[in-house]
């Protein structure tokens, strides 16, 4: 199948996709962050490292052929490259909340899942708008070259 034909019909259903896809990086972390902890005797910080790593590289992928399937103009490196700095930044939001939220909360809201769960509600918006906006956007998305803005959605 094309990345036409795979592309979101606005820009609701390319949030709801990436949600979708958020969706399954939050199992992703979850799921390993649970097995670090409780598998490897990990502590939570820790335990965040590793299975942040692993999520991001899965929404990455899923991502970039369903959510942004029709805006993949840039190599796969270079992407993942900008992803990675997006992310990044979304993580250090994250984990902000994460650890206020196991370091000053109670409980149930200072458990890893609650406080997981709490850091991801919050990164979702300022994620979306680095994807779409700085990684997976036609306009400007090749530095140094000529700008169309023909392709932008909001000036069609």
């Amino acid at each position: 199948m094309s990345a036409e034909a795979r592309a979101p019909r606005s820009e609701a259903e390319r949030f709801a996709r990436f949600c979708l896809v958020g969706g399954i990086g939050f199992v992703t972390d979850a799921g390993l962050m649970a097995l670090c902890i409780h598998g490897f005797g990990c502590g939570p910080f820790a335990a965040r490292a590793v299975s942040f790593t692993v999520a991001v590289l899965v929404t990455f992928l899923l991502n970039r052929s369903l959510s942004f399937a029709d805006l993949r103009g840039r190599p796969v490196l270079s992407a993942l490259a900008g992803y990675l700095l997006v992310q990044a930044f979304g993580f250090a939001c994250n984990m902000l909340v994460f650890a206020l939220a196991i370091l000053r909360l109670p409980e149930p809201f200072s458990a890893p899942l609650a406080a997981l769960a709490l850091a991801s509600a919050v990164a979702l918006v300022l994620n979306y708008a680095g994807a779409r906006l700085l990684v997976f956007s036609r306009v400007g998305s090749r530095v140094g070259s000529r700008v169309d803005l023909s392709s932008a959605p909001e000036l069609r």
